[in-house]
């Protein structure tokens, strides 16, 4: 392998293409919603506890496709440990399962009038390639959800398989003898600024200095 190869988020995943791997696009970014509702907003009301419990089960049946998928315990450790132990303990129980979206269950308990957490069928629904802002976002009965809307204008402009692409850069990188003067690095330093607007690393840390002081480098 030389120092010369890079990954693109057009590589990870195609125009329109829903999934990679088993990895249904926007699932990261649900996930993170999820853990931002469950483990970081104040609750006040009793909605918002039902809402916290819905997101906590859903970050629960997510983390083996998250782990997988973003290299967790590879690439990245947690940067808590509440979050921490919630992986350890599912990783445990469920590790061996097949990554999935859950988003066609997810959708009929909504219907149904049930509390549930979030999917990438929320962040990133049909056919859409990059993020858009809670109006421009076809309409689901999430979006009234104001951490959602936040997320979404937060996240707008930035195309699926971003961080995938940052992912398998960091993977090509670190094969080499100096990794921060590759160019998969370099590729890993022009993602970051979509990479930061996801909002990922704010809960992983790269596990190698040299990543993570690229990361800092770009924040």
């Amino acid at each position: 392998m030389t120092n010369d190869c890079v990954v693109t988020p057009e590589q990870i995943m195609g125009t329109s293409q829903q999934s990679a791997n088993g990895h249904r696009k926007g699932t990261t970014s649900a996930f993170f919603l999820n853990a931002e509702w469950a483990l970081r907003r104040p609750l006040i009301t009793d909605q918002d506890l039902l809402q916290a419990e819905a997101c906590k089960r859903m970050l629960r049946r997510q983390m083996v496709d998250i782990v997988r998928s973003n290299g967790v315990g590879d690439l990245f450790d947690w940067r808590d440990q509440d979050i921490a132990e919630i992986c350890l303990e599912e990783m445990a129980k469920r590790g061996d399962e097949e990554v999935q979206g859950f988003d066609d269950e997810n959708l009929k308990a909504l219907a149904s009038g049930e509390v549930c957490g979030f999917t990438g069928e929320d962040l990133l629904p049909g056919a859409q390639d990059f993020g858009a802002s809670a109006a421009q976002t076809a309409t689901s009965s999430h979006r009234t959800d104001a951490l959602l809307q936040e997320h979404l204008e937060r996240q707008r402009g930035v195309r699926k398989g971003t961080f995938g692409a940052f992912c398998a850069n960091y993977r090509l990188a670190r094969t080499q003898p100096d990794p921060a003067a590759t160019a998969a690095a370099a590729m890993m330093l022009e993602l970051l600024p979509h990479v930061h607007q996801l909002g990922y690393l704010k809960w992983w840390v790269c596990r190698d200095a040299w990543a993570e002081a690229l990361v800092a480098a770009g924040a």
